[in-house]
């Protein structure tokens, strides 16, 4: 929603302001009425218009999918809402104090409605009541559903409004009188979590919702005057004629904010406020410090007793203010790049990555999607990383290893389905269950257990069509059964092509069989009136050697990686790679080494001449095979070989620095500079290598 955001931003400095002039009462000295008509009325938009903010962007979300994710972005808001709520409170403690707000001769329960409800100065209201609200509709929500929600929330701001503006009228009526008397006695208004905030965090989820069929018009324009007249018509007559408690809360308040808030959607102005939301927020915060010192300067500079000299006075300094203090916040936080790696590090190509999947697209067809296979650490290139760089991308399917993978990407804030390839204990379906992931389904007893644990999870079934590794016996019968159980939601269904990688005829037929073999299942499957879902078998290698194959997604692994497993085995299709990781490492020290000295662990090494050593600060431990120790391995320095001497140690390695030019310590240098190469003279594949950087190495997405 980034592209509807520039109205709302540039909105939040109007509503901060009308905020300030809600305190300070611009018209005051010239013409009361207006305070009446636009300050006390007209600009009541502007708390709901923040509330509403909060139902777009936090609650729009969870409203549609109660994630973990947006369950854990609503908790980190409250506990963020909390903390700015405490250290307001501290701020104005002594004004509090002063003011008779909290008394240290209060009663417990007195304390707690103030700091519930009350707030402990008068605006700081808000906090709790954004917190309260929030909880509220979010259990509402995950309870009733949204459209009870809204209608619940409906009728507690109607129950507000009888407390508030409209209290006049309702304490007319005995039974009212008595429900407001109740209420009143644990908050001094309506306008609180309970009553206010909820009907606007709802609105603003509505907005969410329907923000993707919004279009400009003319009639929301309309809307929105005719609202706003009403609302001012509405004002004046209870302000009139009857007696109003406070004036938070009108009858068409809510329609007035709802359609402002459609409008602003709308709205795309080239001017942009940057961190408009971190500026009104200290604007709200510090506003009425700001109204206390002007007011005590006033004392002595007469002229600024005028009230719409004062306001614009009290605007002007509390914007100032705080964007001074944003600038502070600036200067002392850690500055945003990454702190480079002094030891050894992956450094990712994002542009890489982008290649190597458009390069993968061209191949297979239109409507097959990829899922980006991130297990093993995304084979040692740093999962979070390129799942999120996938993601950019328009990749939503992941695809790892095990659990605790699993859980690890979706608390690393990743949104999109995340499939579990291998097995994982029944006794771990909570978390299945509480990190909305998909467990695959290895086997019929695994897939029966899991069923009696009564808890629904999303599932893919594996069958085995002939890797004979992980999967249900390719029997259509038994397939038929898991898709009954009655607590497996199967998503989709998938096999694992064990010899895709090779053109041999033998290894041709294997596969053919198995394709053939997972078709024939598809096929029954369909005759028997089960919707199997998703359907997917080619991994890399798959959709290299059988192009022609479509099914709903391909799982792509070392592919994305910039790299075929072994270059010694043609494909059928040939395809454009870049690799996307370089590994590197610094020059921690160097020295001079005598001719007839020995190097390293044991005897392997031993100069023939003076030579110039360096230390490279990375080792097996980090990933680097220990067989490549004696020459076996070439490092690079600004395109310059250096060849590594000795046992490669567990954190460390030697070079021979003699033949190098322009090389200081801590400069980086390149560690494994062809890694299918290293991978061919070590008889093993690209994807092992890889998968062997070590955790130690940090990563750099660039």
């Amino acid at each position: 929603m980034k592209h509807r955001a520039n109205g709302i931003d540039l909105f939040r400095i109007f509503a901060a302001t009308m905020v300030v002039a809600i305190h300070t009462f611009p018209f005051q000295s010239i013409a009361p009425f207006l305070d009446e008509v636009i300050t006390l009325t007209v600009f009541r938009v502007a708390v709901p218009f923040f509330f509403m903010i909060t139902g777009y962007f936090l609650l729009g979300r969870l409203s549609l999918n109660f994630s973990y994710n947006n369950n854990q972005r609503v908790k980190k808001y409250l506990y963020k809402i909390g903390m700015i709520y405490l250290y307001s409170i501290l701020l104005y403690f002594p004004l509090s104090l002063l003011n008779g707000t909290i008394s240290l001769k209060m009663n417990i329960l007195l304390l707690l409605k103030v700091f519930i409800f009350d707030g402990t100065f008068y605006h700081l209201w808000y906090f709790p009541a954004s917190i309260i609200g929030t909880i509220l509709v979010t259990l509402l929500l995950r309870s009733i559903g949204f459209k009870l929600t809204v209608a619940f929330s409906t009728c507690l701001y109607l129950v507000g409004l009888g407390g508030d503006s409209w209290y006049g009228i309702t304490n007319q009526v005995p039974l009212l009188n008595k429900l407001y008397t109740f209420i009143f006695s644990w908050s001094d208004y309506t306008r609180s979590g309970v009553f206010f905030t909820p009907v606007f965090l709802c609105l603003g989820i509505f907005a969410y919702r329907v923000s993707k069929k919004l279009t400009a018009s003319k009639i929301l324009n309309l809307l929105f005057y005719v609202f706003i007249i009403g609302m001012t018509f509405e004002s004046i007559f209870l302000h009139r004629f009857t007696n109003v408690k406070h004036d938070s809360m009108y009858l068409l308040l809510p329609s007035c904010a709802l359609i402002l808030f459609l409008m602003l959607l709308n709205w795309q102005p080239k001017l942009k406020v940057k961190e408009s939301a971190d500026l009104t927020l200290l604007v709200y915060i510090l506003h009425p410090l700001v109204i206390v010192i002007v007011h005590s300067i006033s004392k002595y500079i007469p002229i600024l007793k005028n009230s719409l000299l004062n306001f614009l006075l009290v605007v002007v300094c509390s914007f100032i203010l705080a964007q001074l203090l944003l600038n502070l916040k600036r200067k002392l936080r850690v500055s945003k790049q990454k702190i480079p790696f002094e030891r050894a590090s992956k450094e990712i190509s994002a542009s890489a990555i982008h290649h190597n999947i458009n390069e993968i697209r061209k191949i297979i067809p239109k409507n097959t999607n990829i899922m980006g296979v991130v297990k093993a650490n995304a084979y040692g290139c740093g999962m979070v990383e390129v799942a999120y760089e996938l993601e950019k991308i328009g990749i939503s399917f992941f695809c790892v290893a095990t659990i605790e993978e699993a859980i690890a990407l979706r608390k690393s804030g990743n949104q999109g389905d995340i499939l579990i390839l291998g097995y994982t204990h029944p006794n771990r379906i909570n978390d299945i269950k509480k990190y909305n992931l998909i467990q695959s389904i290895v086997s019929e007893e695994h897939g029966k257990v899991l069923n009696l644990k009564k808890i629904p999870i999303r599932c893919h079934l594996q069958v085995d069509t002939g890797m004979h590794r992980l999967g249900v016996t390719p029997n259509v019968t038994i397939i038929q059964q898991m898709y009954l159980f009655s607590n497996l939601k199967i998503e989709g269904i998938y096999s694992h092509l064990g010899s895709s990688d090779s053109l041999e005829q033998e290894s041709i037929a294997r596969t053919n069989t198995q394709i053939f073999l997972f078709n024939n299942i598809l096929s029954d499957l369909e005759q028997m009136g089960i919707s199997y879902g998703y359907t997917h078998i080619q991994s890399s290698y798959g959709i290299l050697n059988y192009p022609e194959l479509s099914f709903d997604f391909v799982r792509i692994g070392i592919l994305c990686y910039g790299f075929l497993s072994d270059y010694n085995s043609p494909t059928k299709i040939p395809i454009d790679l870049q690799p996307i990781v370089k590994v590197k490492a610094s020059l921690i020290t160097e020295r001079i080494v005598e001719a007839g000295e020995y190097v390293g662990y044991g005897l392997g090494a031993k100069v023939e001449k003076r030579t110039r050593i360096g230390v490279v600060s990375i080792g097996y431990a980090d990933g680097i095979p220990r067989a490549l120790s004696n020459a076996k391995l070439t490092l690079e320095f600004k395109g310059q070989s250096i060849k590594q001497i000795g046992n490669i140690c567990m954190d460390m390695m030697l070079v021979d620095l003699s033949e190098v030019e322009d090389i200081s310590l801590n400069d980086e240098l390149i560690v494994l500079p062809n890694i299918s190469k290293i991978a061919d003279e070590e008889q093993t594949i690209t994807n092992e290598l890889l998968s062997r950087l070590g955790s130690r190495l940090g990563t750099e997405l660039n």
